[in-house]
């Protein structure tokens, strides 16, 4: 009897941890939901096509790598220009992820990119003129434009394959006040 009672315990234990197991590890219950984090780039210095990160942008910078350092980013998107890959350097740095860049003149390649992309958690830095045109046109609603001063958008679109519920969820906050 003590026997049956101790195989008993076993079992309901390792029953319990599976449940917990999956409830807390990414990607046990959610295989088929992907998050993508969008942000415009951090401050930049001026009004050059090619502007580099002011100091407020390099704080904003490294402050997005310690917010997103544990959120398993396995891919970066950027554009070609400076200021969306410097935004993203610090984080790539922390996770040794080499970021891909999209020419800024074709967020349509972006928007295919993000689609057809596997990973499950990605980073996109991006531009204010266009970012909010890339979200809806992933499926989310459409959301007011980031103004040009507006450096602390940040937008978590969640998309999932499951046949049951393809409208993707849009959560946007604010994040680090690069003061």
């Amino acid at each position: 009897m003590k026997r049956r009672n101790f195989i008993w315990a076993i079992g309901r234990n390792a029953g319990i941890c599976l449940l917990l197991l999956g409830a807390i590890v990414p990607g046990v219950h959610a295989q088929n939901v992907r998050t993508i984090f969008l942000i415009r780039h951090a401050d930049k210095a001026s009004e050059d096509v090619d502007a580099p990160l002011n100091d407020a942008g390099r704080r904003r910078a490294a402050c997005l790598a310690n917010m997103l350092g544990d959120a398993h980013i396995t891919q970066i998107l950027t554009s070609e220009l400076q200021r969306t890959r410097k935004t993203a350097a610090p984080l790539a740095e922390k996770l040794h992820i080499k970021p891909e860049a999209i020419p800024i003149a074709r967020p349509d390649l972006l928007t295919e990119a993000i689609r057809g992309g596997k990973a499950e958690n990605v980073l996109v830095v991006w531009h204010d003129a266009t970012l909010t045109q890339v979200i809806h046109a992933l499926g989310a609603p459409e959301v007011p434009p980031v103004a040009h001063t507006e450096y602390d958008r940040f937008f978590i679109l969640t998309l999932t394959t499951n046949a049951a519920d393809l409208q993707p969820r849009l959560t946007t906050l604010r994040y680090c006040d690069a003061l």
